[in-house]
Order: C-alpha cells, then structure tokens, then sequence
C-alpha cells in the first residue's frame, strides 16, 4: 500500500507525485519512480496509462478502446470519405474511373484495419507487390493514391502522421520511345500518302495546339472566334485561348492554317470529320477517339521506324509532349499552352474558380 498522500497532491492520479514542480510517477508493484518532466497534463495522462497497464484494467475502458477499434476509425471508413473527396475534385470520367479502381484495391488490402494503425511497413509491403513484377510504373501510381489519401486524412485528423512520406519507388524506367521532330514527320508523310486526309490533319492539329486527343476530336469552328481558338479541356476542365496566328516555326504551321486545311466540302460541326460515308458512319461526323489512335498506329506502322530494342512505339498522346518542347525552344509558354497551372503562369492565370481563360502568347 503506497504512503499517505499530502494534500498538494490528491488532486493528482494515483502514484503521481509532484516535486518542486517535476512529477514522477511511482510503480507500485516495486516501487520504482519514472520521472515524467514538468508538463502537468502529460504527466497525468501519462500516469492514468501507466495505472491502468499495472492494475489490468485496459480491458474495461470500453469508451476508449470503442474509440480505437470502432468501424468509424477504419480505413474503409475513410476510403467512404476520400471517394467523396475525388467526386468532387471535377475530375475527367475516366480519370475518376482509374482513381476509383486504385482505392478499390486499398480497400482490399486494409479495410477492416484502423487508418492510424497502418505502419510504413504496411505501406512498404503494399508497394512491393507491384515492384516484384516489375510494375514499377503501378507500383509509383499506387503511392501517390496512397500518399494523396493519407495527406487528405492528417489534414482531417484522422492520422498524425502520413506513413507513405517515407517510402520510395526505384527509379521507373521509360519504356515509351520518345517522339521527335523527325519521327512525327516520317508518320505524318506516312498518313498522307496512305491514309484518309483527317488522320494527318488530327497530328498537325494536336502538334500546333499542344492539345490532347479528346480535345483536338472535339474542336470545330464553334471553338473559333475572335482570332482565337478557345479550348475547354475535357480531362481537367482548364480553360486556354490560343491566338491562330500562333505559328511553330520547326514547322511552318500556324494553328489558323491548320484549322484552314480541316476544312473541305463536307459540312461538319468537327474540324477532324470523316469526308464520306464510311461502314455506317456518314460524312461530317467527328471520328471517335479510338479510330483516332488507331489510324495514328497504322501510320507509324507504315512509316517502317525502329524505335529500339524493349521501347514501345510512341502513341497520339506524345504529340503534346513534343509541341510542347518545340514551342519551349522558340519561347512560347508551353505550360499556358498546355493548360497546366505553375508558378511560372501567375501573370497569365489567376484561379478564379475556373471561370477565366489562360491566354497564349505568340512569343
């Protein structure tokens, strides 16, 4: 039985002990002290722990372990959350489709556990199961999921801390051969000698704008105005206004020639239309996105380039990433022109919500 408490002390837990303002807490099973510095608050929440440890009571503080273990501090339960989060990011559908399907995975794998009881181990051997098959490129998609749904919960007080922070992905190599100047002409001549007039005109379209596949199928003359062309970006919403006196000059094109090239004597609402009735699908009507792909893979096929031993061909999409660094080389702000946000465009764009339009400079 512990020696008689003073008065000074009796508000304090049992075994807590206050010493010219130090406390120290007193085991009672053998009587050794364990000093618990100067902060009252944590000296009382540290000994009514240590009290409940040697009195075997741990087990009867139900409202504290309902707390801990309880479905509402699960990760399913926050994976319920974060799924709302990204529906309302106004992400593309296929890009919230993919978003989805990733969290679907983490809801496999800690569903039933506590968020705040995920260890950076657990984390680890997550990601390992991709870098074991050599899917370094899924395996650094799944953290950054990961590491975006930790982040969204220590700011939701969930977690204290974000267990990714410290885990890493070897370096992913690029198998995806880069897509250069001479490559896009070899194609290009290719889809002009082989294939119908839109396909070159859908690769001189998406070389000239910097735009992506979705977008260049969907521009048409209502996208024109004002000696501008006026893209809503389908997969993040960004609003970018490029002048059509906007010319690269490793090519020769500007985007109002282009534009002028599209059209024919086909009445279309599309600028990359089909010009005659093909297998059902008639004349004006824009080409859909796979046919788009596709017509592109047939073009480079006859185009006869090696692209290397282990890299795959490049795809339409890499025709942003090349218009971009050519535009780069002649001074034009590519990132305005490709609609990203950076710091590099604060005099150009201010966020108001969406509502206004990043302008392209010519140079």
């Amino acid at each position: 039985m512990g020696r008689k408490r003073s008065s000074r002390t009796k508000a304090l837990p049992a075994n807590l002990y206050e010493r010219r303002g130090y406390f120290s807490w007193r085991d009672p099973r053998d009587g050794k002290e364990y000093g618990l510095g100067r902060d009252k608050r944590s000296a009382i929440t540290q000994a009514i722990e240590a009290n409940h440890t040697v009195e075997g009571t741990r087990g009867r503080r139900a409202l504290v372990d309902r707390l801990a273990t309880s479905k509402e501090a699960s990760m399913g339960a926050w994976c319920d959350i974060y799924q709302s989060i990204l529906d309302g990011r106004g992400l593309a559908e296929n890009s919230l489709s993919v978003f989805s399907s990733r969290l679907k995975t983490v809801r496999a794998a800690w569903g039933e556990m506590r968020i705040d009881a995920i260890t950076t181990r657990d984390v680890a051997d997550f990601l390992e199961q991709w870098e074991r098959q050599g899917k370094k490129r899924m395996a650094s998609a799944m953290r950054a999921l990961v590491n975006d749904l930790f982040r969204a919960a220590q700011a939701k007080g969930w977690v204290a801390h974000n267990p990714v922070t410290p885990t890493k992905i070897g370096n992913v190599e690029v198998k995806r051969a880069r897509l250069t100047l001479e490559t896009f002409q070899s194609i290009h001549a290719a889809a002009l000698k082989h294939q119908p007039a839109w396909v070159a005109r859908s690769m001189e379209l998406a070389l000239v704008t910097g735009q992506r596949r979705e977008d260049v199928a969907a521009f048409g003359p209502r996208n024109v105005r004002d000696g501008r062309l006026w893209v809503e970006q389908g997969k993040t919403k960004a609003k970018v206004c490029i002048p059509l006196d906007l010319r690269m000059n490793a090519v020769g094109w500007s985007v109002g020639e282009v534009i002028a090239r599209c059209r024919d004597n086909v009445l279309s609402r599309h600028f990359v239309h089909h010009s005659s009735n093909v297998g059902g699908v008639k004349a004006g009507s824009g080409v859909s996105l796979n046919t788009i792909s596709a017509a592109f893979s047939e073009a480079r096929r006859k185009s006869r380039i090696a692209w290397g031993e282990g890299k795959d061909p490049p795809t339409f999409h890499e025709i942003r990433s090349l218009s971009a660094r050519l535009y780069a080389v002649q001074g034009v702000n590519a990132q305005a022109l490709l609609g990203h946000k950076s710091p590099d465009m604060t005099a150009l764009y201010r966020d108001a919500r969406g509502s206004e339009w990043i302008e392209v400079a010519t140079g």
